[in-house]
């Protein structure tokens, strides 16, 4: 009998019929055992070569478990799982080896010590890569939630917030506070004590199609009744069914605070109509989110902020906490600008990180800054630029 088969591989198909345990050394030679095998249709030995699999990661060769690989699905792996069989998986992919080590201990069920920001935007766009949504939402929403340490409200005191750069937001995940419990209530209000839709239209199918429209248009006019109404509306964060919407805070970088002018020297310079101008890409995220709850567009310069009255601002180095000690700066400042700012005008800061909560008020989107630090001008702007290090001074010209 001729068989033209590699007659290496056709060893260890000969000691699996032997009834030993055969193990595949590398990507290679699992391939060209899963080959043989169906071309032998030995099915014990496929099921056995299919419990695990080789990845290769820039020459670095990781041998894992097919099921831990699977999950955190649907993932890249679980959309190749049909063609599991033959092993067609692509198996060699040109990433960082020490980024997939963090990947498999997500897939094993570990948490990830985050080690900087270099490290968890890295990881982010490792999670992207392969399609592992429950990474990317826990590397988007932090490691983990804050509460809310001294309410105003009572009920407040128990609720969850969570701070995100505004670039991982996923935008159909906001959603306005209340938004979510009148969903619960139309839809459960829908349903008569048999199960049925109560719409009060006989004949079924027909009956529930347009109860269940009913209940989507009173959601809609809901929402939209929230984002009017001249109460601030907090914007809510949920980006899975198991998790309970999170107050939104967000960071921004880079942006400028015109404080108004109050045009009076009795005035309190800390009032609601401020205006920030954003940075494009920020300013096209903002726009979206708006988009998601029908609120108006922001503009490039003319967006209301407010400062919060417990806000902690590092201002050309120094510390200010809550309006009573920021309060005299700002007037200070503003009054001696007023030779190039004239009233009328505004007083213009330059903040390097900003945390805002974000909300919705009379149809618009309202920011409340917490927590923010920047600089009045150029000179403190200037004190705060970085040296290079000292290694660089010595380092001869090239």
């Amino acid at each position: 009998m001729y068989i033209d088969r590699n007659p290496d591989v056709f060893r260890d198909i000969v000691k699996h019929m032997q009834g030993y345990y055969v193990a595949a050394k590398d990507e290679v030679h699992l391939e060209n055992l899963m080959m043989d095998a169906h071309f032998f249709k030995l099915k014990r030995l496929i099921s056995s070569l299919r419990q695990t699999m080789f990845v290769n990661v820039s020459g670095t060769l990781f041998k894992v478990s097919r099921e831990t690989i699977l999950n955190d699905s649907p993932n890249f792996f679980a959309l190749l799982e049909p063609f599991a069989d033959r092993n067609l998986t692509p198996t060699f992919f040109c990433r960082s080896p020490e980024l997939f080590k963090d990947i498999l201990s997500h897939l094993q069920g570990y948490d990830i010590h985050i080690r900087d920001k270099t490290h968890r935007s890295n990881l982010l766009k490792e999670a992207r890569y392969f399609k592992l949504n429950g990474l990317i939402s826990k590397l988007s929403l932090g490691t983990e939630y804050v509460f809310s340490g001294f309410p105003t409200k009572p009920e407040e005191r128990v609720k969850p917030e969570v701070t995100m750069l505004l670039k991982n937001i996923k935008f159909k995940y906001v959603i306005v506070k209340g938004t979510r419990e009148f969903a619960k209530e139309s839809f459960k209000g829908s349903e008569d004590p048999n199960g049925s839709s109560g719409s009060g239209v006989s004949g079924g199918d027909v009956g529930m199609k347009d109860d269940s429209t009913n209940s989507k248009e009173k959601i809609l006019e809901h929402n939209r009744s929230l984002v009017q109404s001249p109460e601030l509306q907090d914007i809510l964060y949920k980006p899975t069914a198991d998790i309970e919407p999170l107050a939104l805070l967000v960071e921004l970088s880079t942006i400028e605070l015109f404080a108004i002018w109050p045009g009076s020297v009795n005035s309190s310079m800390l009032g609601d109509q401020h205006l920030l101008v954003y940075r494009d890409q920020d300013l096209n995220c903002l726009k979206k989110i708006c988009k998601q709850l029908s609120l108006q567009q922001p503009t490039i310069s003319a967006n209301i902020v407010q400062l919060s009255p417990n806000i902690f601002f590092h201002l050309d180095g120094q510390a200010y906490k809550g309006h009573e000690e920021l309060e005299p700066i700002i007037r200070k400042l503003a009054l001696t600008s007023a030779k190039v700012t004239p009233p009328g005008r505004a007083l213009r800061l330059v903040l390097g990180r900003t945390l805002v909560k974000v909300g919705c008020k009379s149809g618009q989107l309202v920011m409340t800054i917490v927590k923010a630090e920047g600089w009045s001008t150029d000179k403190e702007y200037n004190a705060c630029r970085q040296y290079l290090s000292d290694d660089m001074r010595d380092t001869p010209a090239v």
